[in-house]
């Protein structure tokens, strides 16, 4: 049986960090491979990892940004087939066996990675979540992330305050380690979003304290609804937030952005639908997602994948 070795960073208050995490656990048990996972930040950790487990494959999960010790001449000089999770565009490395896609691989930046480079597994869902569902007296709308400008969490709030009556929106906005660690953008985009709650009837709350994947699908679960509304910046990557909204099976809206394009259709896009449009419809058009993405169709094809690499 081959080893893979996943490796990770230790930064918890990230989204790479978490689908790192998430990369190996739901993949672990498998019969066909011998799955292991670390979490390191530094080369000298690097080399004792690999000399100790010696695995056949390594699975670099990470950005410039989380591991910068991790250079092109480390990944050539080392034996073991190296595959690197791809998060941006910009992240093309020479020295790579293998790139590996989650959910959808078509790259706004086609050519970069050869076809045959590219190994295309189901997303990592989080377990179907299992807890209570709120019965909300009045519509609850429901987003979350890093508290940047181009989340569009401020544009959310003047569309719930333009289009309800009456109506509840939850933000969960948190720091980021390696862009935002002292919290200024953050602070700055709290403050618009309040700023921009102007219709007495709707009721604006907004937590910043981190939480596990666990607290993100309780919360999600709260809302009626859950919404993103991306407006800028960005990368060639795919947004991770789609991943834990689709674990809780509530409705949810999105803003035509290139992020979003593994869940893009135009059921569920802002442009071309009211909220209260989207939200009537229900689930139905995301059942396509939780079908194709299960659990037990990622552990069976990450098995297949990296038993013949």
């Amino acid at each position: 049986m081959k080893t893979v070795l996943i490796l990770n960073h230790k930064i918890e208050a990230c989204g790479i960090q978490q689908t790192g995490r998430r990369l190996y656990s739901l993949a672990a048990d498998s019969d066909k491979v011998n799955f292991v996972y670390r979490e390191i930040d530094s080369l000298r950790e690097f080399i004792a990892v690999t000399r100790k487990i010696r695995p056949d494959t390594i699975l670099y999960n990470c950005n410039n940004a989380t591991m910068p010790w991790l250079t092109e001449d480390i990944v050539r000089d080392d034996s073991a087939t190296s595959i690197f999770y791809h998060h941006d565009d910009y992240e093309i490395r020479k020295y790579y066996d293998k790139y590996l896609f989650l959910g959808n691989d078509d790259m706004l930046t086609e050519g970069l990675v050869p076809r045959e480079k590219r190994i295309l597994v189901p997303r990592t869902l989080l377990p179907p979540y299992k807890g209570e569902y709120k019965k909300n007296k009045v519509v609850t709308i429901g987003s979350f992330g890093f508290g940047f400008w181009q989340k569009g969490f401020h544009t959310l709030v003047k569309l719930v305050n333009d289009t309800f009556d009456e109506a509840v929106i939850n933000l969960h906005l948190t720091k980021s380690y390696f862009v935002d660690k002292d919290g200024k953008i953050l602070n700055e985009v709290s403050k618009e979003c309040m700023r921009l709650n102007t219709n007495p009837k709707v009721e604006l709350n907004i937590t910043h304290d981190f939480k596990d994947d666990d607290g993100i699908l309780e919360f999600l679960a709260g809302n009626d609804i859950n919404v993103f509304l991306y407006n800028a910046g960005g990368n060639g990557g795919l947004s991770g937030v789609p991943d834990y909204a689709l674990a809780v099976r509530r409705p949810i809206a999105i803003s035509n952005y290139p992020m979003f394009r593994h869940i893009m259709k135009d059921e569920i896009r802002v442009d071309k639908h009211s909220l209260q449009e989207i939200l009537a419809q229900g689930t139905k058009p995301l059942e396509e997602f939780y079908e194709n993405w299960s659990n037990e169709k990622y552990r069976q094809r990450m098995g297949e994948v990296f038993s013949e690499e």
